[in-house]
């Protein structure tokens, strides 16, 4: 069957995003748009990505994964995917203690922590904005050694990509995919990074910061089902 898959989807809790994108109306947007897979991929946190999966729990054809976009040293985005919240949970634990706390009164307003009721928890402590004081290598390795998925993110934008920021996706990163963003597309970006083409396959996310974007771009791929190891499947590797 074809799957219907984006993993990349921000929520209120990246203080990039609009307030309006709850957990709860991310999902409910997700399935409204036909999406039968999505990540919650909040910068440097996951503690939205819960209350996404409780609410998609109503939903048959709909099913929602913890993530995080995590930000190196280096200032190079990663997606950080993975199938069961206890693992984000363990790599957000490890994450949190090279990354600042808050530092802008935005940041303090604007990282909202809310519940599948849409109810507001809280808000997070630590600067997601900033980098994570780790490299790019360490955060790759780290994914894995969690059972997750190592995304390179936009690496078609000018900033935040592996290529922007080094100026090529080194051997030994071991990244499971390339994201490609939706100003490119997959068909161009076979043309325009054809050398990395034969080794990752390329998938494209919304990147959604507010709600209406949801639905607009995403990755389809023949899979047996909507479970991550379908998609990691399709990424071909393994997941133990």
């Amino acid at each position: 069957m074809i799957i219907k898959a984006d993993m990349h989807i921000h929520t209120c809790l990246s203080p990039c995003a609009e307030i309006s994108i709850s957990p709860k109306r991310a999902a409910e947007k997700a399935y409204k748009e036909g999406l039968m897979m999505i990540f919650i991929t909040d910068h440097n946190s996951m503690e939205n990505a819960e209350a996404a999966m409780k609410t998609a729990e109503k939903y048959d054809n709909l099913r929602v994964y913890p993530g995080m976009e995590i930000t190196s040293r280096e200032e190079v985005h990663t997606l950080a995917l993975f199938e069961y919240i206890q693992d984000a949970y363990a790599v957000q634990y490890d994450i949190y203690k090279y990354l600042p706390g808050i530092i802008s009164e935005k940041e303090s307003q604007e990282q909202v922590i809310a519940n599948e009721k849409d109810e507001v928890e809280g808000y997070c402590g630590k600067s997601l904005f900033s980098a994570v004081d780790k490299s790019i290598d360490y955060i790759v390795n780290l994914i894995h050694e969690n059972n997750g998925l190592a995304v390179a993110a936009h690496i078609d934008r000018p900033s935040f990509s592996v290529i922007s920021q080094l100026g090529f996706i080194p051997e030994n990163l071991n990244y499971d995919a390339l994201e490609i963003s939706p100003n490119t597309g997959l068909d161009k970006a076979k043309s325009v990074y054809e050398e990395y083409s034969d080794k990752y396959n390329f998938v494209t996310g919304s990147d959604s910061h507010w709600l209406d974007n949801i639905g607009k771009a995403y990755t389809e791929f023949e899979g047996k089902d909507n479970s991550f190891s379908s998609f990691a499947s399709y990424l071909k590797r393994k997941i133990n």
